[in-house]
């Protein structure tokens, strides 16, 4: 059975506190299913599927974050460091796909799964506590209820509003092009590791 002792240690974008090893014998946790990557203390919960880790909000209160990605198998992934704080300082951001993709309809799960894993944290780690407008790069043919979503694209990032688009690409990535951060997977499943990744690092865990 691991035995971990673990401190509070400020290390994120945005005055997020991440529990961390460390020296302090007042705050332990032990957990079989409980491990550490470059540092970092996470929590298997296997009923969930999922790799816990707590954290400590701006306003001081522990919170759970679990995310569906191993920490253990991300290594792969590049997180463009200034794509964090681009993020960090926005003033609005917009979570963006294209629903006109060749095959959309085969990861579309997979392409939401990695929105909502990201979308939920941004106000979180953004200076503003801002929360993200969901978009669409163009209208969805033969379909209504997308009527009133808005429509942008990596065209329309400035450098107070970015754009974060997710898509499939050659690489497991994420980057930054002129103030549009563009989350990027080769498969709907690596999408959601990517996603998972960023999500990590904007809460400084950085695996």
């Amino acid at each position: 059975m691991g035995i971990f002792v673990i401190v509070i240690m400020v290390s994120s974008i945005a005055g997020i506190a991440v529990y961390n090893i460390g020296d302090d014998p007042e705050q332990t946790t032990t957990s079989e299913n409980t491990f550490e990557v470059n540092g970092n203390i996470f929590y298997e919960d296997q009923s969930q599927a999922s790799y816990n880790a707590i954290v400590s909000n701006p306003q001081g209160e522990a919170i759970n974050i679990p995310f569906r990605a191993d920490p253990r198998n991300v290594s792969h992934i590049t997180i463009d460091d200034d794509a964090l704080l681009t993020i960090r300082d926005a003033e609005k951001i917009y979570l963006v796909f294209d629903p006109n993709t060749p095959n959309f309809s085969d990861y579309k799960n997979n392409l939401q799964l990695a929105m909502g894993q990201v979308s939920r944290l941004i106000s979180l780690v953004t200076v503003n506590q801002i929360y993200p407008i969901s978009a669409l790069t163009a209208d969805i043919p033969d379909e209504t209820y997308d009527d009133d979503v808005p429509l942008k694209s990596c065209e329309d990032a400035t450098d107070t509003t970015p754009v974060l688009f997710f898509t499939l690409g050659s690489e497991d990535e994420v980057t930054l092009e002129d103030n549009c951060v563009i989350v990027s997977g080769k498969t709907g499943e690596g999408l959601i590791e990517t996603a998972d990744k960023l999500g990590m690092y904007l809460v400084g865990l950085r695996v």
